[in-house]
């Protein structure tokens, strides 16, 4: 068996590729069934950044045939294998557990991905395709992750896409104080961003969801006024940031809503900051006189800065990543050696009771407690001649060792 994982990520794919096979939640289950048909079992991790899909597989060329399989059906024809990697055991492990810590982050540091993991895996666990290996290596990844946290400043006054918003609403717009923003959609990034806003001093917020009682229970926390998404024109027109999240599967800002808030406001300059991926806002918005259309990949040049600052930290997660890397692999190497103990038991235990029967059978005048205190003294006695060797196997949890005791108990014969 063979854990494998295929993806790609902000490392190797553009934003359009990214989004041509990035699930919102209402997908992900949709596409969890792809991938039970397929590989029959595994995780889907789809962030704004990546879509990383882990399996077990019998071996590594069915492993990797199956995920390139589920990529090829749900990419709606986009040519993925440019930017596709492929990683095998604790290659993948290692990568999962580093994705977890955020070190493969666009922003090192940043809290949400441990979430994104854990539900991606929940959601997995609930469709019943992420038992055994798997359930294991994403509680173990889990754990890396919240290590990371607690044993190191990673996350110590990180900057979050959330953060970043701030960082570059301030760039477009200075003073924030004046200042009104719309957020459109609830989801977490929504969420957050309004956080951020809210304590970075913006003077209004306003929420644009489908379904306004979603959006109550943030607009509470928000302090902010609630619309429907028919308003959206209007809406735009009296914002100075808008800041969008939605699990959309298409557009939610286009040329005709954008063109008509910008007409609203007698083209006075407008940030919008578009989180979605797929994206809510048309690229064509951003070529509007008096519109700065920014995206996720515009994030990369203050995830440089941070990346750099975080150095030290980094270097202490690498460390912890690459003890609960080791901690994998004897157990995986504890896993293959369980069956051989349990095999030379077996073994053993067949020889007993053959000779004890036998024994039995030719003893004249043998009585029925006789024959009990044989049974408990030969098992006492295969126990006591096994016990050294299995200990050493167990201690040992060495793939040579395991292999000379199956060759000496003839357990492959």
């Amino acid at each position: 068996m063979r854990v494998v994982m295929t993806g790609l990520s902000h490392r190797t794919a553009p934003l359009a590729i990214r989004e041509s096979v990035s699930f919102t939640r209402d997908q992900l289950p949709g596409a969890l069934e792809a991938l039970k048909d397929i590989a029959g079992r595994g995780v889907v991790v789809s962030t704004c950044n990546r879509t990383e899909v882990y399996t077990v597989a019998r071996d590594s060329e069915s492993g990797r045939g199956s995920l390139e399989a589920f990529f090829t059906s749900v990419s709606g024809g986009s040519e993925l294998a440019p930017y596709l990697y492929t990683l095998e055991q604790e290659d993948a492990v290692k990568h999962l557990y580093r994705v977890a810590s955020s070190l493969d982050s666009l922003i090192i540091g940043e809290s949400e991905i441990l979430g994104q993991i854990r539900d991606a895996f929940g959601v997995a666990s609930r469709h019943g395709i992420a038992p055994g290996v798997l359930a294991h290596v994403f509680h173990s990844a889990l754990r890396t992750g919240k290590r990371a946290r607690t044993e190191t400043s990673i996350s110590r006054n990180a900057l979050s896409t959330s953060r970043a918003c701030v960082e570059i609403s301030r760039e477009a717009m200075g003073d924030l104080s004046q200042k009104n923003a719309l957020i459109i959609g609830v989801g977490e990034a929504s969420k957050l961003a309004g956080q951020a806003l809210k304590d970075a001093g913006i003077a209004s917020i306003r929420i644009a969801n489908r379904t306004l009682a979603n959006a109550y229970e943030l607009s509470i926390a928000l302090s902010a006024d609630v619309a429907g998404l028919d308003r959206l024109p209007e809406l735009i027109s009296k914002a100075d940031v808008v800041v969008t999240s939605t699990g959309a599967s298409g557009f939610i800002v286009d040329m005709k809503i954008m063109s008509e808030a910008m007409s609203a406001r007698e083209n006075q300059s407008i940030l919008i900051i578009d989180l979605a991926v797929p994206r809510d806002v048309a690229p064509a918005v951003g070529e509007i006189d008096g519109v700065t259309l920014r995206t996720m990949g515009d994030l990369e040049t203050i995830a440089e800065a941070n990346r750099s600052e975080r150095k030290v930290e980094a270097l202490k997660v690498e460390s912890i990543v690459d003890e609960e890397v080791e901690r994998f692999r004897f157990w995986w190497q504890a896993r293959a050696m369980t069956p051989t103990i349990a095999g030379i038991r077996r073994r053993a235990e067949d020889i007993r009771a053959a000779e004890v029967a036998k024994t039995v059978a030719n003893v004249e005048g043998l009585t029925a407690e006789h024959a009990e205190r044989l049974e408990a003294m030969t098992k006492s006695l295969v126990k006591k001649l096994l016990h050294n060797p299995t200990r050493v196997l167990r201690d040992r949890n060495d793939e040579s060792f395991t292999q000379a005791a199956r060759e000496l108990f003839a357990l492959d014969e």
